[in-house]
């Protein structure tokens, strides 16, 4: 696991690996060993690497070598550098690790079973979504609330991913055989849960060949939070123009404007012209780039509850808890005894 730490953290900081030898007075080919778990660092050495990629000894020793990790393959088509995706996978490797270690403290139990279901195909979108929302046994319709809590409640882990690239919305897979789903943070509110919601499309559904996978999740996480029965119930069977009401549903449902826009064209409520005028519209008023919608973002508060709790019970130490949550040490220190 070192050696995934040292390739994380080479690759947060920007560095080649021929950069980073160069700045501990070693070879390219050593780097690469050690980051391929070829070779172990000294103590030594150790050391050179944290204070060239500006970390402590604690975070390049993390473990996760205990947990089975499959991850999910990127899209086909994805625009995200090789570099890119390896950085997203480890930014999840440390999180997992981090997560799990502070389950070890009071085990399984501190997490909600593990979800059981059969893949089933995925027919169309109105089905499937109806599906997913009744093994998460939510009712047919109506809006849904946090999915992050209702998701972590039904034994799925989320992986919050704060990264800055604009092509990478999630990832899913899964750790010691419980599903989790990796979203980007740094997206607004409307784009996780929706990308929440795709993410578990992927993990419940199979797909045949001549079906286009992510054209079909798309369609089934828009069905998912807004159902036909309600968008037609909201909007009415048929409507020559629908902008006045996006607002409206978009605070009711907690989705975009867009998706709404799409789900009255898939629900055929309106017309592929009004669809493509109303797309037209949403561009000229920049709503294309940021809807401004005011959806508060969705937060996964597991590892930080469980590393308080495990603080509380003197399973950990404050010290210890800051390595897991990656945060200053008076800061944890005020959140687990609110400054005493």
């Amino acid at each position: 696991m070192i050696g995934k730490n040292i390739k994380y953290y080479r690759l947060m900081s920007h560095l080649s690996q021929e950069e980073l030898a160069q700045q501990i007075g070693m070879n390219k080919m050593a780097v690469s060993n050690y980051e391929m778990d070829k070779r172990t660092p000294d103590l030594a050495t150790l050391r050179k690497i944290a204070d060239a990629l500006h970390v402590t000894l604690a975070k390049l020793t993390i473990s996760n070598d205990e947990l089975a990790i499959e991850h999910g393959a990127f899209r086909k088509n994805a625009s995200i550098t090789k570099t890119m995706q390896e950085l997203i996978l480890g930014y999840a490797d440390r999180y997992l690790a981090r997560l799990f270690s502070v389950v070890a403290c009071f085990g399984e139990a501190a997490l909600a079973p593990i979800p059981k279901y059969e893949r089933i195909p995925a027919t169309d979108f109105e089905t499937a979504g109806q599906h997913l929302r009744k093994i998460l046994e939510l009712p047919a319709s109506g809006p849904i609330g946090n999915i992050t809590d209702i998701l972590e409640n039904k034994g799925y882990i989320i992986c919050p991913i704060q990264i800055e690239e604009r092509h990478f919305s999630g990832n899913s897979g899964t750790v010691n055989g419980r599903p989790y789903i990796a979203v980007n943070t740094t997206m607004p509110a409307e784009r996780q849960r929706f990308t929440l919601i795709h993410e578990l499309a992927h993990l419940v559904f199979t797909f045949s060949d001549d079906q286009d996978e992510e054209r079909m999740v798309d369609g089934i996480a828009g069905a998912f939070l807004l159902p036909e029965k309600d968008i037609k119930r909201e909007l009415g069977p048929k409507r020559k123009d629908i902008r006045s009401d996006l607002r409206y549903i978009q605070h009711e449902y907690n989705v975009s404007m867009a998706s709404i826009v799409m789900r009255a064209y898939q629900t055929e409520i309106i017309s592929k012209a009004v669809y493509e005028i109303t797309q037209k519209w949403m561009a000229s008023q920049g709503l294309r780039r940021d809807e401004q919608s005011g959806i508060q973002p969705e937060v996964s508060h597991l590892l930080e509850q469980l590393t308080v709790r495990a603080v509380s019970e003197e399973e950990i130490t404050v010290s210890k808890a800051a390595e897991l949550l990656e945060r200053p040490f008076i800061e944890v220190r005020e959140l687990c005894y609110g400054g005493v």
